[in-house]
């Protein structure tokens, strides 16, 4: 039920699930957020606690960015909650910044007419699979239509037409054709043609440029991003003297914030393409942090002998040969984010043998959702 005077922010809320939270309101969702942090470390028998969470400056319209699935009926908007193959026709999300539900409704109605075929998940066949909607806070706007592999000229040759169509949109900054030659359901593919603009957009956090190209992963709050910032670089501390390594760096969010300020910067990241956006993020930015395409179990990063390393690793936590890793070479200061700490709770087991916690706080990014990041600083005993 609602909670008293709490208004139904979702029409959809119990098909969707998207914001999962929303009926709680939200200093009680703040709480829960740190009690089910600490309920993790107290399931995995650990004696630290998180004490406090930082709330995002933008409760509504947040997201930057928003995958629609578009389905073998031409049905366009969010998969429902448990139930992959269907989809809520016409439905976006109170979530999403106002800049991307202004561009849904032309992106849906140029995919529902432009005579494209849509995609069947069932048989594999048809061409429109996903529309992605990208934007960041000063007003530049994505689209990227994800479609199967053509399979003739001829029906390479429709597909432009019809995009053309769609790239005289108002307010659309650029426009991207991502191909994805293979059965699997995912809002990306490894053929990108740049159909209007430059094929990116730009986003400055705390007077940063970071260049964001389709496949390229970016924090989904772009207004709590800063939080995020502020906080590594707090518990990464005067660093003038320091090597830094920062593991699953990306496309360099922490690299080219911090670079200035060490005396080294060095990233590591398995995704070759996000390596190149983050060397053109470096050169935005005018720093010449080192970067190396690599996976971090796979990585010899023992070699850089870091005194300060970044853990910034995926929703599933560290490969178990990269949490050995950090066992064996020991850091000395370790500063952990962590975007799922039923994960980190796990690779605290071991950690924390070797490492005192010092510092620790959390960030809702995600409001109206279960989910939250970790900030934990570690310093080797």
């Amino acid at each position: 039920m609602l909670a008293a005077n709490m208004p139904q922010l979702c029409p959809n809320k119990e098909l969707c699930g998207s914001c999962a939270w929303s009926h709680i309101p939200y200093e009680k969702q703040l709480i829960q957020k740190v009690s089910d942090i600490n309920g993790s470390f107290k399931l995995k028998g650990l004696t630290f606690r998180c004490a406090e969470i930082l709330s995002s400056p933008k409760l509504e319209h947040y997201r930057n960015r928003m995958d629609f699935v578009i389905n073998f009926e031409g049905l366009v908007g969010m998969r429902q909650k448990d139930k992959w193959w269907k989809v809520l026709d016409n439905h976006t999300c109170f979530l999403a910044d106002e800049k991307i539900d202004e561009l849904f409704t032309p992106v849906r109605e140029w995919a529902q007419t432009c005579g494209l075929s849509f995609y069947d998940r069932r048989s594999h066949v048809g061409l429109l699979r996903y529309a992605t909607i990208r934007v960041t806070r000063t007003g530049e706007t994505m689209v990227v239509i994800v479609t199967s592999k053509p399979t003739s000229d001829a029906e390479r040759t429709t597909v432009l037409s019809c995009l053309s169509t769609l790239s005289k949109l108002p307010n659309l900054s650029t426009l991207i054709w991502s191909i994805n030659d293979t059965d699997a359901d995912t809002s990306f593919g490894t053929e990108l043609k740049t159909i209007k603009g430059d094929g990116f957009i730009e986003e400055t956090i705390e007077d940063i440029k970071y260049r964001i190209s389709p496949n390229a992963f970016f924090q989904t709050n772009s207004y709590a991003s800063h939080l995020l910032l502020d906080t590594v670089k707090e518990y990464c501390g005067d660093i003038s003297d320091k090597r830094v390594l920062d593991l699953y760096c990306g496309t360099g969010f922490f690299s080219i914030a911090l670079a200035s300020s060490a005396k080294e910067m060095i990233g590591v990241e398995l995704n070759a393409e996000a390596i190149e956006d983050a060397k053109i993020n470096a050169s935005l930015n005018n720093v010449s942090p080192e970067f190396f395409a690599a996976s971090t179990e796979d990585y010899d990063w023992s070699k850089h002998n870091a005194d300060v390393v970044i853990l910034d690793p995926p929703r599933s936590g560290m490969h178990d040969r990269a949490l050995a890793d950090v066992i064996k070479n020991k850091p000395k200061t370790i500063i952990y984010v962590s975007c799922n700490p039923k994960n980190f709770a796990r690779e605290m087991v071991q950690l924390e043998k070797i490492y005192n916690i010092t510092a620790m706080k959390a960030l809702d990014m995600f409001p109206h959702t279960p989910h939250v990041e970790l900030v934990t600083k570690l310093e080797l005993k």
